[in-house]
C-alpha cells in the first residue's frame, strides 16, 4: 500500500489522499475537494488530476464541506465510474452542497455530473460505528464518527501484508481524521453534535489535520453557558434596548443549524434548576434567509436523531433535547418543518424562513428581529445585502459566528469598526466566531493523537502525518507532538516519527519514502502531463 497527498499540503483547503493497493490494483481516494483562497489557490481546481480518474475505484469522503468534496463531480465527468463511500448524511448534504456548485458556474462541471456520482452510504442498513467495510480481497475500511459536523467521520482502512519470513499475513491501518471536531465527552458545549471517537489503539499511521495546530482555545470558548450568555446579552441590548436589529452571517452548513439550535436553547430551556436565559418582553422574531441552509434544514430532520444498531443516538448531542423537555425526535422535526419552508413556534421563539431571492432583504427587515443569513463572510448572498441596509445603523448588531478571510465584506466591516479614524454610523459588531468553532484546537489534536481510552492490547508504534494546515501551525503542532511523545506518559499512544505530508510516494508496508517512479508510474506520469490517453500511446507504439 502507498499513499500520495494530493492536497491540503499548502494549506487548509482541497483536502485529498490518494493510494494504491498494489496487491489488488485497487487506487482510492480519500476526499476530493477544492482548494479556496486567493487567485492562485482557486487555479489549482482546474489543473490536470495527477492520476487517471478512470483509475480510481473508490473515493472515501470523510464529511460534505467543499474543500472535501466538491471535486467529485469534475472526477466523474473525467471518467471515475467508482463508488463514493460516506454516511448518509454527508451523501445528502454533499448533493446538495455539488448542486448549489454546479449551479454557480464556477466548476468545470454541470448537475448531470452530479447526478451521475454512485454514492454508497455506510450507514443504511444494520450499522454501528467501526463496522468492517470490505472493498477488495485483504482491503477494508472502517467509518468514525468525528464531531465536526452531521455525517462527518474518520475512516481507517485496512490492508493484508505478506511476510517474507513464513509468519501470518500481518493486518496494518492508516487512520484519516478528516476534519477533528471539538467536542470531548465530558464537554460537549457545542448544542448539536456527540463526541468523536479516537483512532485505533493499533494504527500503524495517522494522518492528522492542524487547521489550529498553532491554537490553544481559552476555556471561555468551550463553555456552554458563556456562548449563551454572551448570544442572548447581544440580542436583549440590541432588540429590546436600542430597538435594532441583530444580524448574523452563517455559513449555510451546520453553523446556521447550531445557532437555530441556541437560539431554541435560550428560549425553550426547560431544566428544572434554571429559567429560560433569554427574557424579552415579546416573542424572538427571528427570520433565516438562506435557500441552501434552508433545505440542509430539512437533512438535519432527517438524520441528527437517528441511531445504530445498539439504539444510541449516532450524531446526536442526548444532553439538548433533555435540557429543553424534549425528545430528539421532536427537536428533529423543528429543522424538518424549516426545511420545508414552514414557521415554526416554540414558546417565546418565532422561527419564520424568508423566501425569495438573495436581493429582496426588505420583509426580514420590516419583520424580524435577528436575522440568519447566507453567507457567512457577507461577500454575496442576503447577508451582504443586509449587512448594506442594517450596517449603517448604530442600533443595530452584527454578530460574527465563523472565519472571515481577509478581503471579505464582512472582514472589512470588523476592521472598519476597529478603525478609530473611521467616524461614520455604523452597527455595532459582536465576535463569536471561537465560540462556535467547529474544528478542534491544538489541545484537542493532541489528545486525538495520543488517547488511547484505556486500551493497552496489540499496541502498536505509530507514524504520525500532519497536514491540512498552514505552515506555522503545522510546524507548531509538529513540535508538541514531538515533546509529548519524548514524555512517554502512562496511557499515550506510542508516536516513532512525525511528518509532514508531501505529495512524494510513502510506501505504507515499508514505511519509506519511494525515490523513483516505477516505469509503468512514469508512463504514467508523461500520458498525463501530453494529455496522451492509452489509445494515444498504443498508436504510437504501432
Amino acid at each position: 500500500m502507498k499513499v500520495k497527498f494530493v492536497g491540503a499540503i499548502n494549506g487548509v483547503t482541497g483536502s485529498c489522499a490518494w493510494l494504491k493497493h498494489e496487491a489488488t490494483g485497487t487506487q482510492l481516494l480519500v476526499d476530493c475537494g477544492m482548494h479556496q483562497g486567493p487567485h492562485e489557490a482557486e487555479f489549482r481546481n482546474y489543473e490536470k488530476f495527477p492520476f487517471f480518474p478512470a483509475d480510481i475505484q473508490y473515493v472515501l469522503l470523510t464529511h460534505a464541506h467543499i474543500d472535501h468534496c466538491v471535486l467529485i463531480p469534475r472526477l466523474v465527468k473525467e471518467g471515475f465510474k467508482g463508488w463514493v463511500y460516506c454516511t448518509a448524511a454527508t451523501r445528502d448534504i454533499a448533493k446538495l452542497l455539488l448542486q448549489d456548485s454546479a449551479n454557480q458556474g464556477h466548476t468545470e462541471y454541470t448537475q448531470r455530473h452530479v447526478d451521475q456520482i454512485r454514492w454508497h452510504a455506510v450507514d443504511e442498513g444494520s450499522f454501528n460505528w467501526r463496522k468492517t467495510l470490505r472493498l477488495e480481497d485483504g482491503l477494508s475500511v472502517s467509518y468514525m464518527r468525528s464531531s465536526h459536523v452531521l455525517g462527518a467521520a474518520m475512516l481507517s482502512i485496512r490492508w493484508q501484508v505478506d511476510t517474507d519470513d513464513g509468519e501470518p499475513t500481518k493486518l496494518r491501518s492508516i487512520c484519516f481524521s478528516g476534519d477533528i471536531g471539538c467536542q470531548d465527552k465530558d464537554n460537549c458545549y457545542l448544542p448539536l453534535l456527540k463526541d468523536g471517537f479516537e483512532p485505533y489503539p493499533n494504527a500503524d499511521y495517522l494522518v492528522v489535520e492542524s487547521t489550529y495546530g498553532n491554537t490553544v482555545r481559552p476555556v471561555e470558548y468551550k463553555m456552554a453557558h458563556k456562548r449563551l450568555e454572551r448570544l442572548s446579552e447581544t440580542i436583549e441590548h440590541t432588540v429590546y434596548t436600542k430597538g435594532g436589529k441583530v444580524l448574523l452571517p452563517a455559513f449555510s452548513f451546520h453553523r446556521t443549524q447550531e445557532i437555530i439550535a441556541d437560539l431554541i436553547w435560550l428560549t425553550v430551556d426547560d431544566s428544572s434548576d434554571d429559567e429560560p436565559m433569554f427574557t424579552g418582553p415579546r416573542p424572538l422574531r427571528v427570520a433565516l434567509h438562506s435557500g441552501l441552509a434552508t433545505k440542509i434544514c430539512e437533512v438535519y430532520g432527517k438524520h441528527l436523531s437517528s441511531r445504530v444498531c445498539n439504539g444510541k443516538y449516532q450524531y446526536f448531542n442526548g444532553e439538548l433535547p433533555a435540557r429543553l423537555g424534549m425528545s430528539g425526535d421532536e427537536l428533529s422535526q423543528i429543522f424538518a418543518e424549516l426545511g420545508k419552508g414552514h414557521s415554526v413556534r416554540l414558546g417565546s421563539l418565532e422561527l419564520t424562513p424568508v423566501k425569495g431571492g438573495a436581493d429582496k432583504p426588505k420583509p426580514a427587515i420590516e419583520n424580524a428581529d435577528v436575522i440568519i443569513a447566507s453567507s457567512g463572510m457577507c461577500d454575496h448572498g442576503p447577508a451582504k445585502y443586509y449587512l448594506d441596509h442594517l450596517g449603517g445603523d448604530p442600533k443595530n448588531t452584527l454578530v460574527t459566528t465563523g472565519f472571515m478571510s481577509a478581503g471579505s465584506a464582512g472582514k472589512q466591516f470588523l476592521l472598519d469598526a476597529q478603525n478609530p479614524e473611521i467616524s461614520s454610523p455604523r452597527a455595532d459588531v459582536v465576535e463569536m466566531s471561537p465560540y462556535y468553532s467547529a474544528h478542534g484546537d491544538q489541545a484537542k489534536l493532541l489528545d486525538y493523537i495520543f488517547n488511547l481510552a484505556g486500551y493497552t492490547d496489540d499496541l502498536r508504534d505509530t507514524v504520525v502525518f500532519i497536514n491540512h494546515g498552514e505552515s506555522g501551525g503545522k510546524q507548531c503542532l509538529v513540535s508538541q507532538v514531538q515533546q509529548r511523545a519524548k514524555a512517554s506518559y502512562t496511557g499515550d499512544r506510542r508516536v516513532s516519527d512525525i511528518l509532514i505530508a508531501d505529495n512524494n510516494w510513502f510506501n505504507l508496508d515499508t514505511g519509506k519514502y519511494e525515490d523513483e517512479l516505477s516505469p509503468e508510474e512514469e508512463l504514467r506520469r508523461l500520458m498525463r502531463e501530453n494529455g496522451l490517453s492509452p489509445e494515444d500511446v498504443k498508436r504510437l507504439l504501432k
